[in-house]
């Protein structure tokens, strides 16, 4: 597969704005004519975006998005077109749902929304994301089980005042840390769920793991991103979402929740609970206070 911009020299105008754009220096133009040099292309596609002849293409390497479930028309916008309020606005009505409806999400719902994801920046453009589906909440509540088994093991251990300090010079501080802030409230999903009821993913019907081998530049960032991209379509196309980050930690610490998946050899990035709210919030969330510093 040819992973370079191919020029349609009949289209091509020689105006130098692909070969400006350029991060690689792939582009240049010698005796009136534009070159594809041997550097390494990152298929960042930023010579076609700024190309007005359409004289650049990827051929197979690259192809632009599409959706089934809404009417899409690409436009480019910018500050004349949308106010920061505005975006304010956007970001800030998207929240994080703990109560779900027992309604399923269409595969094409969860298609489109992955759709988007990629669309996210990532890290010398690796684009490396890779994504599991469960679809059905029989399948969602199995996998919390078997994610409420890994926590009753560590529960256990840390419950053990004397496994818990005898574990420090092998892990630190971190069995004693998790059951300062963690204890509790696992035991009590434990016994929850014991009862039916689902803490971790919160009654959802659909959750979506992002996951990649750690080969690219910014692996854990471009998942967050692309886990980022998904939960705000999903709240303008009517679904609610929230990032489970104990099933994160579960997913990584434990190499038998991820062979289940198929996803041996990859880091879970981000963990997202999907489907239609079951709560409607009348005003933005309030936040913490924070540090900042100019320097």
């Amino acid at each position: 597969m040819e992973e370079r911009p191919i020029i349609d020299e009949k289209k091509c105008t020689l105006c130098g704005r692909c070969v400006f754009v350029c991060p690689k220096e792939v582009l240049s133009i010698e005796n009136k004519k534009l070159i594809v040099n041997e550097n390494d292309c990152m298929l960042c596609s930023h010579c076609y975006d700024v190309c007005k002849f359409n004289a650049v293409s990827f051929q197979d390497a690259l192809r632009n998005i599409k959706f089934d479930t809404f009417k899409y028309k690409e436009k480019i916008l910018g500050p004349k077109d949308v106010t920061p309020q505005e975006i304010v606005n956007i970001f800030r009505s998207r929240r994080s749902i703990r109560r779900f409806k027992e309604e399923e999400v269409g595969d094409d719902v969860v298609r489109d929304l992955i759709e988007f994801a990629v669309t996210a920046p990532s890290g010398s453009n690796c684009q490396e994301w890779e994504f599991v589906v469960l679809n059905g909440r029989e399948k969602v509540w199995n996998f919390a089980v078997s994610i409420r088994d890994f926590f009753m093991k560590i529960n256990k251990l840390a419950k053990n005042p004397i496994i818990r300090y005898l574990s420090v010079p092998f892990m630190g501080k971190a069995l004693i840390n998790y059951y300062r802030d963690h204890y509790e409230t696992v035991e009590m999903a434990i016994k929850e769920s014991y009862q039916g009821r689902d803490l971790l993913f919160h009654g959802a019907p659909c959750i979506i793991i992002i996951h990649s081998s750690m080969d690219g530049s910014t692996p854990i960032e471009d998942g967050t991103y692309a886990a980022y991209n998904i939960c705000m379509l999903a709240h303008y196309m009517g679904y609610g979402t929230c990032l489970i980050g104990f099933a994160v930690e579960a997913l990584n610490r434990s190499p038998e929740l991820k062979e289940a998946l198929d996803i041996s050899d990859n880091r879970v990035h981000a963990v997202i609970a999907l489907g239609k709210p079951d709560v409607k919030f009348l005003k933005h969330s309030l936040r913490k206070d924070y540090a900042v510093e100019f320097l």
